[in-house]
């Protein structure tokens, strides 16, 4: 045979091959399985959607906010309702909301059958996320009060301090506001100028949401602040009278004879030193206080309840005010920008007393806080004080019993704060 016959010979053969796959299916039988059949029963039918409790089939909605300038009056004769018809809303309302408290930026809304565009049955006027104002215009004038259901979850986070509290409660996917309510809850026993990084903050708190959306503040039930080892704890929990606070794990309130520093937020610039270089007169002295920096305006609190005991200004300390607290307690404010108070008053702890200036002899906006112990000033950052107003003793049990599912919540959360176990 010649080479070009074995060439056409071998050809045929692979052209042979290659037909038999394209045209025969050699791949495994699959039998064809019918798509399930799935029974609806006859008499389902979806319930329409409402909006403010108006079954909405056959209306439309058509929903605002309130601008500048808007009034009730306004929208609804824009609208066609009658000038008699609204001031008859106007004091059909008056027992349940004051038209002219409307707000702008809140939403409204009004509501028309489908057939009738141009006259609205219904106008509703959102007065906060949960509550809302129903108007009805048509078949009869009435005004009524509807509110959203409020859902509230109880969650639990840890974290670690790497810097800005805020920041950190932020990241671990909490509502950021926490970390002011923690400095609240602990401004008599955490020393929030001293948090070193790796510092660890628990939280058990409540959240509440109207439609998915967070409502008002949090609210902490309980925490746990751990330092080097030492551990600060704090349970919400009510006393006889109905009154709620935070107690530690002992049942102690932790509402101090002193807050720990006159301002909220701040930083400190120089502390208590019986020997350093003046900042102005360029000398060494003692400097027998704790300098809260912050900016002008800061508002300063008194940090104990007391008597004013002496306000008014001298060249090294500017404005300046004096509280007697007791017999063995004053303390002192310095370089005010403005006295809030008066000589003779009494204060309550926590009270705004003056601003954070630069008056005297200061090189920026800060406050000198100075601190007497029976005649003698000491550095406050230094010293103990008793807690006040203890859990009654036959409200321990159950204080006890509220407190130790709460803490095994915060136990939990510690553990698993970036992946370390941090209880103590």
């Amino acid at each position: 045979m010649k080479l070009w016959q074995k060439g056409l010979a071998v050809l045929a053969a692979g052209c042979s091959v290659g037909f038999f796959f394209l045209a025969v299916d050699v791949s495994p039988r699959v039998e064809y399985v019918p798509d399930p059949v799935v029974d609806v029963p006859e008499d389902t039918v979806p319930l329409p959607p409402d909006a403010y409790g108006i079954p909405m089939a056959g209306y439309i909605l058509e929903q605002g906010v309130v601008k500048s300038g808007d009034t009730f009056g306004a929208l609804l004769h824009v609208r066609g309702v009658e000038q008699g018809d609204i001031q008859g809303l106007v004091e059909l309302a008056l027992p349940h909301f004051d038209v002219k408290r409307m707000r702008t930026d809140h939403p409204y809304a009004f509501i028309f059958k489908e057939e009738n565009a141009l006259g609205p049955d219904y106008f509703v006027y959102e007065a906060d996320p949960v509550r809302y104002v129903v108007f009805r215009l048509h078949d009869g004038l009435a005004v009524n009060v509807g509110e959203r259901p409020v859902v509230t979850e109880e969650h639990s986070i840890a974290c670690l301090a790497t810097g800005a509290l805020y920041n950190d409660i932020a990241r671990a996917g909490a509502d950021p506001r926490l970390a002011m309510q923690l400095a609240e809850v602990f401004a008599w026993t955490v020393d929030f100028y001293r948090i070193q990084k790796d510092d660890v903050f628990s939280v058990v708190y409540r959240e509440k949401s109207v439609d998915g959306v967070p409502y008002g503040e949090p609210e902490i039930v309980g925490a746990r602040y751990i330092s080097e080892g030492r551990v600060k704890e704090a349970y919400r929990f009510a006393q006889n009278d109905g009154v709620e606070q935070y107690y530690d794990d002992e049942g102690r309130s932790l509402k101090k004879a002193f807050l720990q520093a006159p301002l909220k937020y701040s930083r400190i610039s120089s502390g208590f030193s019986n020997k350093r270089l003046h900042p102005v007169q360029r000398v060494m002295k003692a400097h027998l206080g704790t300098d809260y920096a912050a900016a002008y305006g800061t508002p300063i609190l008194a940090v104990g309840d007391g008597i004013v005991e002496k306000t008014g200004h001298s060249g090294g300390n500017g404005n300046y005010v004096k509280i007697r607290h007791n017999g063995t307690y004053t303390t002192q404010y310095l370089h005010m920008r403005k006295i809030l108070v008066k000589q003779g008053s009494a204060v309550q702890q926590g009270q705004v007393i003056g601003e954070v200036g630069s008056t005297g002899l200061a090189t920026g906006p800060h406050v000198c806080f100075r601190f007497w112990k029976n005649g003698v000033q000491v550095d406050h950052r230094k010293e103990e004080f008793p807690n006040t107003e203890p859990l009654a003793e036959e409200l321990m049990a159950s204080f006890n019993e509220f407190k130790e599912p709460v803490r095994e919540e915060l136990f939990a959360a510690e553990k698993t704060a970036r992946g370390r176990v941090v209880n103590f």
